[in-house]
Formats: structure tokens, C-alpha cells, sequence
């Protein structure tokens, strides 16, 4: 009877050990991938804050976008150079588009 216990207790453990192995696996490719979001995030923030300061105004649909974008952005622990950029870009002149906010034609504006 003590040999079957063992045998078992033996079993047990090996499923153990590899089922924390998985977590472990699982718990490093959760963690690159939201490396990798607040990554993307950090980039598309950038880009959109830059473009606006270099044009030096906005639309409310680009204000939109950007509150949503930093939204997540800080609530994943994003840093402060984007916020700073965020910041900035929210002071920036807002103009109306007539409702081409975001289309194509929103870069060509004067």
C-alpha cells in the first residue's frame, strides 16, 4: 500500500511541476505581450503628437483619438515622454473640418 501512495504522491508532483511550468510560460508571453501593446501604444502616441505639433493644430477627432490612446496607455504604466507629448498636443488650436475629421484629406488642410 505504501509503494502505491508513493507511486502516486510521485505522479502527482510531475503534473504539478509541469503544469507550474505552463504558468510560467504563459505568464512570460503575458508579459511581452503587453510590453508589446504599451509599445505600439507609445509609438502611435508619438507619431500622432508629433504630426500635430509640427502642423501646430488639431481636430476634435484627433483630440479623440489621442485621449483614447493614452487612456490605455497609462493605465498599462506607459511613461511620461508621451504624456508630455500629450499634453502639449492637447493645447494646440483645434479646427473644424466640416466633418472630414480623420479622412484623407485632413493632412492637406491650411
Amino acid at each position: 500500500m505504501r509503494g502505491f501512495l508513493l507511486e502516486r504522491l510521485k505522479r502527482r508532483r510531475k503534473r504539478a511541476a509541469r503544469a507550474a511550468s505552463a504558468l510560467s510560460h504563459i505568464a512570460e508571453r503575458l508579459g511581452l505581450t503587453e510590453l508589446a501593446c504599451v509599445t505600439l501604444l507609445h509609438d502611435r502616441l508619438f507619431n500622432a503628437c508629433t504630426e500635430a505639433l509640427a502642423r501646430g493644430w488639431t481636430t476634435t477627432g484627433e483630440i479623440t483619438n489621442l485621449h483614447h490612446l493614452f487612456d490605455v496607455y497609462h493605465k498599462m504604466g506607459g511613461n511620461s515622454a508621451a504624456a508630455a507629448l500629450y499634453r502639449r498636443a492637447l493645447t494646440l488650436p483645434v479646427r473644424d473640418l466640416g466633418g472630414e475629421e480623420g479622412g484623407p484629406n485632413e493632412k492637406n488642410q491650411p
